[in-house]
């Protein structure tokens, strides 16, 4: 990549970011390993840029990339450049950058909303501030901070076309060619109508590969997650009773992820009763449960970025009817089959084919279809994805590895008889096999119904208040 030289007025500093004055349960020097491992994958002489943009709007979530590289965990503006290990050009004294960052160990650059205390009047400081006292274990974590986020569209539009090379980009895309294009496309047009010349390619592409591989430390966040998540399925089976509401349910579940530090759940909270048990995404949870329902809870909770996922079946009376149970046996045996496979060197297409055949089999012996291949009437999903920064992470799974982490659910669901079933845990590949993280939630029919007969859940009788106008 040619990298021309042009100027910019920047607040240059070298900070450490301190993510949270919570205990974190990642190694301080992780963020700073993840960048280098990025920088020695990326093309020579390319250039990477991750924004902080937020996935959800309405719960503030840091853009995955960007947290898994910096460990700021806020979803204020930001954004991180990153220069490839591997370089054939040398930078002259004036190019835009620091030769530090080109020539030394950092190539790494953020641009952030500073604090007020450091943003004096002005467009920039004559002399910048001193930088805060730094901890020697919060040094992983430090960056060359170069600028204000304010600074840094203009930078990016001068990157955008004078880089010649390879540029790793996620940009925000339209959903059809008829619709108007997004700011990001528009400005790419802009760049390529004068003459940029950079090759553009998803930062995901490389980000993905890494990410699937979880570090010992985002195994141990993920291992608290699935046991917040296990926490809320077994309180939520002690409190459940024909009668409720599914958003009651929803309520004790999201109050345990509270209690014990997850910030929100990791994806909106399924409790489908009755004839909603059908529904593979339904998280309405407006229906009231009645005696016979079975009910899927699909939870997860995030801690600290990361998620767990489970998906338990339950009645609401307490007991499974005979036809509940025998579909419901069906779908264990898938899970727990599929999962006795999962191992590395096994390929996923392995374990899906046994998934099927195990479902197929049991509804042909239910009568429900007479030949396999229409399993897939009845079975309606995919029975596994990864998992991590996001429900549904990113990177391949397609042949399992050490240090990935995957669902497997595998699901039945009879429109027809209100009767729905998926069970679903959270899968680490270990060197010599794996493990499931979320055991401690039970999903044998026998202590389901033990649990949910021990008592002990939330009486919702000391929360309910009287109805305006009733007697």
């Amino acid at each position: 990549m040619k990298i021309r030289a042009w100027s910019v007025v920047v607040v240059s500093l070298v900070a450490s970011v301190v993510v949270s004055s919570s205990p974190r349960a990642q190694a301080p020097d992780e963020f700073h390993k993840r960048r280098q491992a990025v920088r020695d994958l990326m093309e020579p002489d390319s250039v990477m840029v991750v924004r902080n943009t937020p996935v959800d709007a309405r719960t503030l979530r840091p853009d995955p990339n960007f947290f898994y590289l910096t460990g700021i965990e806020d979803s204020t503006p930001a954004a991180l450049v990153l220069f490839a290990s591997k370089r054939n050009i040398q930078p002259s004294p004036d190019a835009p950058f620091p030769v530090s960052v080109f020539g030394g160990p950092a190539g790494v650059l953020l641009f952030k909303t500073l604090p007020a205390a450091m943003m004096p009047p002005g467009q920039a400081p004559a002399a910048p501030p001193p930088p805060p006292p730094r901890a020697p274990e919060q040094a992983g974590r430090a960056a060359n901070i170069v600028g204000r986020y304010a600074d840094f569209q203009s930078l990016f539009d001068r990157m955008l076309l004078m880089t010649t090379g390879t540029f790793y980009l996620d940009y925000r895309r339209s959903m059809s060619l008829s619709a108007p294009m997004t700011e990001d496309e528009q400005l790419l047009k802009q760049a390529r109508d004068r003459a940029a010349t950079m090759t553009l390619k998803p930062a995901s592409s490389l980000l993905g590969r890494l990410r699937v591989i979880k570090s010992a430390d985002e195994i141990r966040v993920l291992k608290q997650a699935a046991e917040i998540t296990a926490a809320g399925g077994r309180e939520a089976m002690r409190a459940a009773k024909p009668g409720l509401f599914e958003y009651q349910l929803q309520s004790i579940i999201e109050h345990v992820f509270t209690v014990n530090g997850a910030r929100r759940p990791g994806f909106s909270t399924i409790v489908g009763s009755g004839p909603n048990s059908c529904i593979l995404h339904w998280s309405e949870n407006t229906r009231q449960a009645k005696a016979g329902d079975v009910v899927v809870l699909d939870i997860g909770a995030e801690y600290q970025g990361y998620t767990g996922d489970i998906t338990r079946t339950i009645p609401i009376s307490g007991t499974f009817t005979k036809r509940q149970r025998d579909v419901y046996d069906i779908v264990l045996q898938a899970n727990e089959q599929a999962i006795a496979m999962m191992k590395p060197g096994v390929s996923m297409r392995e374990v899906n084919a046994k998934v099927n055949d195990v479902l197929g089999d049991g509804l042909v012996r239910l009568g429900v279809i007479k030949d396999k291949a229409d399993t897939f009437r009845y079975s309606l999903h995919g029975p596994s994805h990864p998992i991590g920064l996001l429900v549904h992470d990113v990177g391949s799974t397609a042949v399992l590895q050490p240090g990935m982490v995957v669902t497997m659910e595998p699901g039945l669901y009879l429109p027809a008889e209100e009767l729905g079933i998926r069970i679903e845990d959270d899968v680490l590949i270990t060197e010599t096999g794996c493990e499931v993280i979320t055991a401690s939630v039970p999903k044998s029919v026998a202590a389901i119904e033990a649990l949910m007969k021990s008592g002990g859940g939330i009486d919702f009788s000391r929360y309910l208040v009287k109805k305006i106008g009733t007697d």
